[in-house]
């Protein structure tokens, strides 16, 4: 069955293999897979009834073979010896039979040899043929090659006579010329042929039903250990980094799940390093964040002091502008760190108070001078409880991306409710964004322009927007507009920002 180890915080000695908890099995049964025709189960069977088909048709058809000629043989030689003996008996009757004898004649030595033997005969002269006790028995029935053979020896030959089996031995009785024949019925020994193989059938379907048993019981010990490890590949995708499966055995499965279990422990170690390092990184990262934002709170003020300065020559003008903008650019950055870590460490809160979205929106543009180029399509109200600071970095981030990649076009921004959400778009009409960069526009630093090396932007903008609107039990979702452009949608859950009743009006 399914194991799991119990989670330690050392992970660098991997501990004992310990049984999974017995939902596994509900588990196996939520997984298991219908029997499919191509599956190992169904290859398996055929096998087992295959082989079982075989041997049985194999030791059936040998068997019956070897008994029937067995008997067969057994009859032929008694059927001759009382072929021999009845003729031996009527010897002297058959050599005193004239040419002129009549078929009364030949009726008399007829019987005596039914007497004899307790056969039915069929004596026959030219012109003259007399059969005994069945009418259908003749010298017409008779094969050819049996009437040749007997005018020189004794012979006999199996044949079927009004639909039934018989051996036909005969022989011509010299100088007279009487052929004599003795038809030995086989229906006694085709009876039991018969039953010998319905006898076989009924073992052969016993077999091929106990082989079939044999293979499912074979199938459920091979498939079984598998649907095992297939759980427990499942759950270690699924971030269960300790399952583990009990090894029985020293077969070629076992020998699977030894390699399981190893690559599991090697992988959950991997995988702790990584998340160690991460961590370690995120602290770094945090850390440093918080370190320079105290000088740089400084810097910032000095800098601001630097740009209302009147006595700046011309010389230096551009350069006290540099620091200053640089500085600014830094700060940001800085900010945009900070909040990154908050959200690695999850410690970022939510904030939610009542406002209305359309004026957040209309002071979001106010505060950084893009009014006159974007178009609103909005109500004139719409009241939310929403983090105010998040959903402004939001729209700031979506509005500031389409002005700085869509061009000279206009920006659209548009508000409304559709179904269960609540839906914020923003679309420009620039060149759009490139197909494969579609896929990576979420995430940190990354710009789909290789080129840009350096810009005004830290590439961490929309990755921020990305987890503002997560944190609200929303989505961010970037593409290309059929007609041009790049267009960004904000969905919000209604129920958690709006009154239904406002949603509905």
């Amino acid at each position: 069955m399914l194991r799991e180890r119990p989670k330690s915080a050392k992970l660098a000695k991997a501990p004992k293999v310990q049984e999974l908890p017995r939902r596994a099995d509900q588990e196996r049964r939520r997984h298991k897979r219908p029997l499919r025709l191509t599956g190992l189960r169904m290859r398996l069977l055929a096998a087992f009834a295959a082989v079982a088909l075989m041997t049985s048709a194999a030791v059936t058809g040998v068997s019956y073979v070897l008994t029937r000629q067995s008997l067969m043989n057994r009859v032929n030689q008694s059927s001759v010896q009382q072929f021999k003996a009845a003729v031996a008996q009527t010897r002297e009757s058959l050599q005193e039979a004239r040419p002129s004898t009549t078929p009364v004649d030949l009726s008399t030595i007829g019987f005596k040899l039914l007497a004899a033997s307790g056969t039915d005969w069929v004596l026959y002269r030219t012109g003259m043929n007399y059969g005994t006790t069945e009418n259908y028995l003749s010298y017409n029935s008779i094969p050819p090659k049996l009437r040749v053979a007997a005018q020189k020896n004794i012979a006999w030959q199996r044949t079927r006579v009004g639909n039934q089996p018989y051996l036909i031995v005969g022989s011509s009785v010299q100088p007279n010329g009487i052929e004599v024949y003795n038809f030995v019925s086989l229906e006694s020994q085709q009876e039991d042929l018969n039953r010998l193989a319905q006898n076989s059938a009924i073992a052969a379907a016993i077999a091929i039903a106990i082989s079939l048993l044999l293979g499912l019981l074979a199938s459920r010990g091979v498939l079984l250990p598998l649907r095992r490890l297939g759980i427990a590949a499942r759950r270690l995708g699924a971030g269960k980094l300790d399952t583990r499966v009990e090894v029985k055995g020293n077969d070629e499965v076992a020998d699977v799940s030894r390699t399981f279990n190893e690559t599991a422990e090697a992988l959950e170690r991997s995988i702790a390093e990584l998340r160690s390092l991460e961590a370690a990184s995120r602290r770094f990262v945090a850390d440093v964040s918080h370190e320079l934002r105290t000088p740089l709170t400084a810097m910032t003020a000095v800098s601001d002091m630097l740009e209302e300065a009147t006595d700046v020559g011309d010389e230096s003008a551009p350069a006290a502008q540099l620091i200053v903008t640089e500085t600014r650019r830094l700060a940001r950055l800085v900010e945009d760190l900070m909040e990154v870590s908050r959200f690695d460490a999850g410690t970022a809160q939510l904030r939610r108070e009542d406002v209305d979205l359309v004026a957040l929106v209309h002071g979001c543009l106010d505060a950084r001078g893009w009014t006159g180029r974007v178009t609103l399509n909005v109500p004139p109200s719409l009241a939310v409880t929403v983090d105010q600071r998040r959903i402004d970095v939001i729209v700031a981030n979506m509005v500031g991306n389409a002005i700085k990649h869509g061009g000279e076009g206009p920006v659209e921004l548009s508000i409304g409710a559709f179904g269960p959400n609540l839906v914020l778009q923003v679309r420009d009409h620039g060149p759009g964004i490139p197909p494969d960069a579609l896929e990576h526009i979420f995430e940190r630093f990354y710009k789909a322009d290789k080129a840009r090396v350096r810009s005004e932007g830290s590439g961490l903008g929309l990755s921020i927007a990305y987890e503002n609107a997560h944190i609200h039990g929303g989505e961010l979702a970037g593409g290309n507009h059929p007609d041009g452009g790049a267009v960004f949608t904000l969905r919000l859950p209604l129920q958690a920002t709006i009154p239904a009743q406002e949603a509905q009006e």
